[in-house]
């Protein structure tokens, strides 16, 4: 438990995405963000416990266009919290991801596969193979539930600090650099 606390705590994709979320829309419009990537999260987990990562030993080429995927999605995302806000002066014209943009996008997300085929390989447990996928599932699920909203609840909460232009433009480059930065930390693995 502690393993996947602290690998869903440390930035990563879903956490800037979060909290830049809660900084534009707040708590209440950025739930349904919230709850596909606890949900997506957790069904990866469960697929990772299934020895998913057997696939991409069998077919190295997958792993490749994953990570091509991965990287290309991830700096769009990025370039996104930089142009769209530079073109907006400001105004917010975005919206926060749909719920099954959030459980897709876990799919692609390099820092989660990374954790849940770790914690699946590292930690076994006892049961059928239904029983170990369900409590990955549940675990990574309650987890990533608590540091998700943390973390949603603190861009929120920042947001009343970044009305200054420039403090926004800061604030929005700096987790562009990040988002970038951890896309970009599959290319070292």
């Amino acid at each position: 438990m502690i393993f996947v606390f602290v690998g869903l705590f440390t930035p990563g994709p879903n956490i800037i995405l979060l909290t830049i979320s809660g900084v534009k829309f707040g708590v209440k419009d950025t739930i349904p963000h919230l709850f596909g990537v606890v949900i997506g999260t957790g069904f990866l987990a469960a697929l990772s416990s299934l020895g998913v990562n057997t696939i991409t030993l069998k077919v190295p080429l997958l792993e490749h266009i994953l990570k091509i995927i991965s990287i290309s999605w991830i700096t769009y995302l990025a370039l996104q919290l930089l142009v769209k806000d530079y073109i907006e002066n400001g105004e917010s014209r975005s919206r926060p991801f749909k719920f099954s943009e959030a459980v897709l996008f876990q799919l692609i997300n390099p820092k989660l596969w990374a954790l849940t085929l770790s914690a699946s390989a590292g930690f076994s447990l006892d049961g059928s193979i239904v029983f170990k996928a369900s409590c990955y599932f549940i675990l990574f699920s309650l987890v990533n539930f608590i540091v998700c909203f943390f973390w949603l609840v603190f861009g929120s909460y920042v947001s009343k600090y970044l009305e200054k232009k420039i403090i926004w433009r800061c604030f929005m480059f700096l987790m562009a650099i990040f988002l970038l930065f951890s896309g970009y930390l599959i290319l070292i693995q």
